[in-house]
């Protein structure tokens, strides 16, 4: 019994280490490579790099991101074909009319025949609502953290968010709106979660994987807003069965938060209690109809409305 926990435990923990290991490596040796460059490539080359300093180091976390990430591609590539496997050909996701699959149960939602209805609307209706709740739900956490002081609370927090903030705006976006999400999320949803589902019961692999997710981010005010979305962004793998809904998400929270922080005038001017609880209302209202949405007749059918 005892091995048998070790070696469930290794099985979701393993790709996790894996891809920390890999990803820290890989940050090591592009830091090692780009110190030699400015050694080696004149002195024009090495103005140059420092004044662009912030742009290098978030390239250089990009590319480590993306190392990590294809250090666990084979296992998330295995899990996810299980998945689809496991659900038929289709995604869980019942928005459209269910069609029968060939096992015998009915397939989802985004490859689905259209609904007479238009299913293709019940799609974008799906996806507005997604983007709105991630969007309202990172900016309202964020407030909140804010507001209760949590700059102040991790010195490490703090020199995390100069070097995200030391980007220019474009790469910022394509690098939290675009690579952050499919690297982290081909580790966390792609294969952790998928693991975990086999040992746990669903709400509980949603909720430890949202915790590992935000134990990744290494600091306490990081941490807690990881650990919130975390269990969001799980849940809304889980509704829509598909790894991009996962994606879109923390991508949309991740770019929001972003652009509004990027101006400190911006986020100065709606750091106040009541936009605070106005996004974060809208968040949960957001998840409450999300749910609803993605789980009705899920057994049945039509989506009818």
């Amino acid at each position: 019994m005892r091995r048998d926990s070790l070696k469930k435990f290794g099985s979701v923990i393993g790709p996790f280490l894996v891809y920390y290991v890999v990803h820290d490596l890989a940050s090591v040796l592009l830091a090692f490579l780009f110190g030699l460059s400015l050694v080696k490539c004149g002195e024009g080359y090495r103005e140059f790099m420092e004044a662009h300093a912030g742009a290098a180091n978030g390239v250089m976390n990009g590319l480590a991101l993306c190392i990590g990430a294809l250090a666990v591609l084979p296992m998330a590539a295995g899990e996810l074909a299980q998945h689809w496997a496991n659900h038929g050909e289709y995604s869980t996701c019942y928005l459209g009319n269910a069609v029968p699959g060939a096992d015998g149960g009915e397939k989802g939602f985004f490859r689905c025949q259209e609904a007479p209805g238009g299913g293709s609307g019940r799609k974008v209706l799906a996806y507005c609502t997604l983007t709105v709740c991630a969007v309202s739900l990172a900016v309202g956490m964020n407030l909140l953290l804010l507001l209760a002081g949590a700059a102040g609370w991790s010195e490490q927090y703090t020199e995390v968010s100069a070097r995200q903030y030391g980007v220019g705006f474009g790469l910022g976006l394509i690098l939290y709106g675009l690579v952050s999400p499919l690297a982290e999320e081909t580790v966390f949803r792609g294969v952790i979660y998928n693991r975990m589902k086999r040992y746990l019961k669903t709400g509980q692999a949603i909720f430890l994987c949202g915790v590992l997710f935000g134990i990744y981010h290494g600091n306490l005010v990081q941490g807690i807003y990881g650990c919130v979305l975390g269990v969001v962004i799980t849940a809304v793998y889980e509704w829509f069965g598909d790894i991009r809904a996962a994606v879109l998400f923390h991508g949309a929270a991740n770019a929001a938060v972003f652009m509004i922080s990027y101006d400190a005038g911006r986020m100065e001017g709606i750091l106040t209690p009541f936009y605070c609880a106005l996004f974060l209302v809208l968040a949960i209202l957001s998840i409450i109809f999300l749910k609803c949405i993605t789980q009705r007749n899920k057994g049945a059918g039509a989506f009818s409305g």
